[in-house]
């Protein structure tokens, strides 16, 4: 057998230097080998909600917005079909989404679980955690709150959208549904347009109660819970995000130049617009398979036909620039969002970056 230059498991030349030194000398130079060898295994960062809110802005989040879905409308990502499942007895649907990205040195996957019934007390509907890996060693980077991530990605997406479609002067915001996801709708159109007056929509009289207390503190807006529809009258931007299975307005109920962010209805049963609405609207989408799944465009197939007069097409073709935004200050906008697992990687990226350059998250190690 042939010799084998600086391997520690062959036996070493005996006319080699190896032959010269002492047992203890020889020992050394083993471990000196070894370790530089075998890399040591770095630590998983856990980085809690509360880090995140401390570290991470909405506006930072939106600018990965417009990576991301510039990402996805270019083909330098793959997002593969996310995997959607309900409990047997169909109070929990569980959510797993992966996604890689070309320019990125990390992949990631999204494990969610939302609850369908009523929520339960004290817990929010949608729970879950993103896991960051090394896209070429697999190995285990961050560990970071889903639940957290999904409110602000989506409230990014949202304020990305506002940002692109709705007019420059807009001042005036209704949110449906008072959630974690309403509240980052909220601030996310806040950080792109000047909001003076918003009115809140939900079914929990508490629950409004709690996001008023809470986002007059985060935002400069007046906040004002809603008794009737005829606020939409006044509204410039409209944001939904419930599990509604029915429509919560009628194109009736707008005046001319409404921008809309839907978010809300991802799955068949669900709906939250009025397909004339749709019908009569602009609608432009982050992911044009998950939507066509969603019961606010599969209800205007049913009702219109063919939707290819009214989806104007992917924001991350608008983010390119590939096709038009707002064609005037009349038009009617929609943007409607089912949510993709890119969003969640490159916005868990940047955070895990964020976290490694200014020493913020908890390390821990899963081997040990």
């Amino acid at each position: 057998m042939g010799k084998t230059e600086g391997s520690i498991h062959g036996g070493a030349d005996p006319n080699g230097s190896d032959s010269k030194k002492s047992m203890p000398e020889r020992a050394e130079s083993v471990r000196s080998v070894s370790e530089k060898s075998v890399p040591e295994r770095a630590p998983l960062v856990l980085i809690r909600r509360r880090v995140m809110e401390a570290h991470f802005s909405m506006a930072e989040a939106i600018a990965c917005m417009s990576n991301a879905f510039a990402s996805l409308a270019s083909g330098s990502c793959t997002v593969p079909e996310r995997y959607v499942v309900d409990s047997p007895e169909g109070n929990l649907t569980l959510l797993l989404k992966p996604a890689f990205a070309g320019d990125l040195d990390a992949l990631g996957i999204k494990i969610l679980s939302q609850q369908n019934a009523e929520p339960v007390a004290n817990l929010p509907t949608i729970q879950g955690i993103v896991l960051l890996m090394d896209k070429v060693s697999g190995a285990l980077l961050s560990l970071l709150d889903g639940e957290y991530i999904t409110a602000l990605r989506t409230g990014a997406a949202s304020g990305l959208a506002t940002q692109l479609l709705s007019r420059e002067d807009s001042s005036n915001l209704v949110i449906f549904g008072c959630g974690s996801q309403g509240r980052t709708q909220m601030e996310a159109v806040c950080t792109v347009r000047e909001i003076r007056r918003t009115w809140v929509f939900d079914p929990s009289k508490e629950r409004a109660w709690a996001f008023v207390e809470e986002m007059k503190e985060r935002t400069a807006s007046e906040i004002v819970i809603a008794g009737d529809l005829s606020v939409l009258k006044k509204a410039d931007i409209i944001c939904t995000a419930t599990p509604s299975h029915m429509p919560l307005f009628r194109k009736a109920d707008l005046r001319e130049g409404t921008h809309i962010n839907a978010i809300g209805s991802f799955k068949p049963q669900m709906q939250e617009l009025d397909p004339d609405l749709i019908h009569m609207s602009r609608t432009y989408f982050d992911d044009l398979n998950g939507c066509m799944q969603s019961g606010d465009l599969l209800a205007a197939v049913r009702k219109h036909g063919d939707l290819g007069n009214c989806l104007a097409g992917a924001i991350g073709d608008l983010v390119l620039k590939k096709i038009p935004g707002r064609s005037s200050p009349e038009a009617m906008t929609i943007f409607k969002s089912v949510g993709t697992a890119i969003q969640d990687l490159v916005v868990a990226d940047a955070i895990f970056r964020k976290s490694q350059s200014e020493g913020f998250g908890e390390e821990f190690r899963l081997y040990e």
